[in-house]
């Protein structure tokens, strides 16, 4: 959750298998090439991005060999309000590494205001 917080590419790079299929919590859906491509996008015009501290809750965690599945609430704690989201991924070990295949994000409930 440290390297969401920081916008780290590195880490997003890695956690993200290249065959990843992301559906936002808005419902869009995506993979790894449009989640990498946002890094670029805003090096290249220099946004700068709201500060918002990401937090994981609830953690659920099944493992089936090389597979695992987890669960949790994550909150998204920003400048004036703290939302919470339902997330779930499903993960595989490949070559020694573990990598998200599969993400969900669901908003849950309004934003609460500081």
């Amino acid at each position: 959750m440290d390297g969401a917080s920081k916008n780290d590419s590195l880490i997003h790079a890695n956690f993200w298998a290249e065959d990843l299929i992301y559906t936002s919590s808005t419902g869009n859906r995506f993979g790894k090439k449009e989640i990498i491509a946002r890094f670029n996008s805003a090096e290249d015009t220099k946004i700068e991005r709201p500060s918002t501290n990401y937090t994981a809750e609830d953690i659920i965690t099944q493992q089936y060999d090389d597979m695992a599945i987890i669960a949790f609430k994550m909150k998204a704690v920003g400048d004036s309000t703290i939302q919470y989201y339902l997330n779930s991924g499903t993960f595989l070990k490949r070559d020694g590494k573990w990598q998200a295949v599969n993400w969900q994000a669901t908003l849950s409930g309004e934003p609460i205001r500081k």
